[in-house]
């Protein structure tokens, strides 16, 4: 009978200090988002080339594939935002997104790459030069230098023109903005 109270007083025990209110840390505050605005494109109309002392790439990844995208042509950076519907079928138009100066249509990065990889899981918006363009992908990475010399150019290419050649070190395709902003105004529609 003995060892029946002192389980009983055990549970009873065990429940009281389930049940005793104990001082709750203060919740953590959600983490802000944080808009990164960078402006650059101010200095340089959409149809000129980048300026031969920038070196600055931003490392986006679209379905496996590391590309490097001149920062002088990111005006901001953001965690992706809810879209529009997009106005076409394309898989490479994902929709519009409306900021307070516009709109922007946003490309999924993937589907540029190849229709067949359009719907990659992405987690960043990466805003274009004069905001009416955004790209859809994956940004893991501070921007990286690459210096014009390691990079191995490609000129007059006739399949993905905007592809302007490959660095070796990190290994990655380099984005000529203005020739994707043409291919991109070709494929859908300006």
């Amino acid at each position: 009978m003995r060892a029946m109270q002192d389980a009983e007083q055990i549970v009873a025990d065990y429940l009281a200090e389930l049940l005793t209110p104990v001082a709750a840390a203060a919740p953590a505050p959600a983490a802000d988002v944080q808009v990164v605005a960078i402006e650059p494109w101010k200095a340089a109309p959409l149809g000129e080339p980048i300026a031969a002392g920038d070196t600055r790439y931003l490392l986006c990844v679209a379905a496996g594939v590391r590309l490097a995208v001149p920062m002088a042509d990111v005006t901001h950076l953001l965690p992706m935002p809810p879209l529009s519907p997009p106005n076409s079928s394309n898989p490479i138009c994902l929709g519009r997104w409306r900021h307070p100066s516009g709109e922007a249509r946003v490309a999924d990065l993937a589907a540029v790459l190849s229709p067949d990889m359009a719907g990659a899981p992405v987690s960043t918006l990466v805003i274009l030069r004069d905001r009416v363009w955004a790209l859809a992908c994956v940004v893991d990475d501070e921007p990286v230098d690459l210096l014009p010399e390691a990079i191995q150019w490609r000129i007059g290419a006739t399949t993905r023109p905007w592809l302007a050649g490959m660095s070796l070190e990190p290994k990655c395709g380099v984005v000529g903005t203005t020739a994707l902003v043409q291919w991109l105004e070709k494929e859908l529609g300006p």
